[in-house]
């Protein structure tokens, strides 16, 4: 009964991912706050991760982030979803950059950290645009891989993502099976079966949000 629970719960996540571009026409068409607070909430982390990626304290990135989140829904407008070549989330990325540019320069200490954003194109012009892209793709990639595997978790037991979590640090499954208490038979079908789920997961997720 309650793996049921769960399948039907995922399903339900599925759709509510599978309704982001749709929200989108809707924000950017009929400017729909309602909308963009549902579309923007499937966002909110990756907007968090390009914000630590630029050496933002924990203690400020919160306040950063809601600074982002107004600033992106003010701009909006902007936003061309037609233009050849053009991805949302690139879109979002450049604004949380430029937003997150524009706090480091309101500090006190402002020219020690400005050094800290030297390495972003909005701040060095001469950085390659390659580079840039580059760096997005990786903070991209970290966000989507972070969200697949808190989505898939609860399909799993503790001892299960523990072991998974210690194969990814590096640790032989012998070593796992003590450390966790299972044989290392099962250390193995846990890796197995969590890599296949954070897989599709992955994939989904990009198909979903990537647009």
């Amino acid at each position: 009964m309650f793996q049921i629970k769960l399948s039907t719960l995922f399903c339900k996540m599925k759709d509510d991912y599978s309704t982001s571009y749709t929200l989108l026409n809707r924000a950017c068409a009929d400017n729909d706050a309602k909308a963009w607070e549902e579309l923007i909430s499937f966002y909110k982390q990756y907007i968090y991760v390009i914000i630590r990626s630029m050496n933002i304290a924990k203690s400020d990135a919160e306040d950063v982030q809601q600074q982002v989140l107004v600033q992106l829904w003010k701009y909006l407008p902007t936003f061309d979803k037609e233009r050849e070549g053009t991805k949302f989330r690139y879109w979002l990325s450049r604004v949380t950059r430029n937003q997150t540019i524009n706090f480091i320069r309101k500090q006190k200490s402002y020219e020690s950290k400005l050094n800290k954003a030297k390495d972003f194109n909005e701040v060095d012009q001469e950085i390659p645009i390659a580079e840039i892209e580059e760096r997005e793709k990786k903070e991209w990639e970290l966000f989507i891989s972070n969200k697949a595997m808190e989505n898939i978790r609860s399909h799993f037991s503790d001892k299960a993502i523990e072991a998974f979590s210690l194969a990814r640090k590096g640790m032989s499954p012998n070593d796992i099976s003590e450390k966790v208490g299972v044989s290392a038979d099962s250390v193995y079908k846990y890796i197995s079966r969590i890599k296949l789920k954070l897989i599709e997961e992955i994939k989904y997720l990009r198909e979903s949000l990537d647009f």
